[in-house]
């Protein structure tokens, strides 16, 4: 269980571009997540390339996980994990290959409306094998990583509403 996260108020954020190939990693992985029974309360969302709207999602939950293709030079369909209290670490913008300035919009939020921002960042990252590519398909690899990730995550979710009392 993730402490800190209230289950009734979870977002899931898939991003990315469906149309080039890997780099549509997180958009696949919401999908595949909205194909199973979920919690009313947890919102399942595609984001694509938000930008400056990633502020727009990212307030009003408690808990917030956010998936997206990266590039660390490990093996494609790797899965990355990282946790966080509060800010981002810095060092997750050189990862994601879309372009949103996450640190920067939870500065922004935190100075606009603190009360209205998550306790918790859970950023998921899969390790992508083809960029730029115009395909809505993933590699296999990518694929097969997606699906681990997705499986990982029912799981979580639903366990956190097991052991809340709801």
């Amino acid at each position: 269980m993730i402490m800190g996260c209230n289950p009734m108020d979870i977002k899931i954020l898939g991003c990315g571009n469906i149309l080039a190939s890997d780099e549509g990693a997180g958009i696949h992985a919401v999908r595949k997540m909205n194909k199973y029974r979920m919690p009313n309360k947890v919102k399942i969302l595609e984001i694509g390339r938000p930008g400056t709207f990633l502020l727009d999602y990212i307030i009003e939950a408690q808990c917030i996980y956010l998936i997206d293709a990266m590039v660390r030079g490990e093996e494609p369909g790797t899965i990355f994990r990282f946790e966080t209290n509060g800010y981002p670490p810095e060092e997750l913008l050189g990862y994601s290959i879309h372009g949103f300035n996450l640190v920067d919009a939870y500065k922004l939020g935190m100075e606009q409306c603190p009360e209205k921002m998550p306790d918790k960042l859970i950023i998921q990252g899969i390790e992508i094998k083809e960029r730029g590519k115009f395909k809505s398909k993933l590699s296999p690899p990518v694929k097969k990583g997606v699906n681990k990730l997705v499986r990982e995550l029912k799981k979580e979710v639903l366990e956190l509403y097991e052991t809340s009392e709801i």
